[in-house]
């Protein structure tokens, strides 16, 4: 009996080779290291990424002695209706023993360095929002802080820090950041600390 060997004409399996190459690009996605920059010499990848840090220490946060000036907003319900009370509260400067932050509140109402927001605030345009009394208030404080910043902290910087309810409404928030803005590299620093 003679036997015939049969030749079947071979073919390439689409099938398997589609899988391979989709195993190989999912392996390969998986794998690769994002760069963060387009030329691969100098590119750093994102485990390499330098978090920020920060130079703050504990004393600016502390509860018992006010170190910067206050910018304290709070609801107001004296008339019937809830408004904001801005205080403006003065840490003590020179060789004085530092003020703690009753002190400072005990203050500035005796001082008169608060002011309040009408009720409608909120729909007046942003030049008569800053002409109320609240945001000179604020304005001039700034001022001052930072001139007497430069008398006696020899090269310190000054800090400002704001306390406010959780549900302040951002545009008071947005003055202050907009005030402090304006002297660019002299207030490096805002601390917004708020309270429920």
């Amino acid at each position: 009996m003679a036997f015939r060997r049969s030749e079947t004409p071979r073919t390439l399996e689409l099938t398997s080779l589609i899988d391979i190459v989709f195993l190989l690009l999912i392996f390969f996605l998986v794998s690769f290291a994002f760069s963060l920059s387009a030329d691969v010499s100098s590119s750093r990848t994102y485990s390499e990424l330098d978090l920020p840090r920060t130079n703050t220490s504990l004393p600016v946060l502390r509860e018992d002695g006010l170190e910067n000036l206050l910018v304290q907003i709070m609801p107001d319900s004296s008339e019937g209706r809830t408004r904001r009370k801005v205080l403006i509260l003065w840490p003590s400067f020179g060789d004085t023993a530092m003020v703690s932050l009753g002190q400072a509140f005990e203050k500035a109402v005796q001082d008169s360095a608060f002011a309040l927001f009408p009720a409608d605030f909120l729909a007046l345009p942003e030049e008569e929002f800053a002409a109320l009394p609240p945001c000179t208030l604020i304005t001039d404080a700034i001022s001052r802080y930072i001139a007497t910043e430069r008398l006696y902290r020899r090269g310190g910087h000054p800090i400002i820090e704001v306390r406010a309810e959780e549900n302040t409404e951002f545009k008071i928030l947005n003055f202050i950041l907009e005030v402090c803005g304006s002297y660019q590299d002299e207030i490096p620093q805002i601390i917004i600390r708020t309270s429920l």
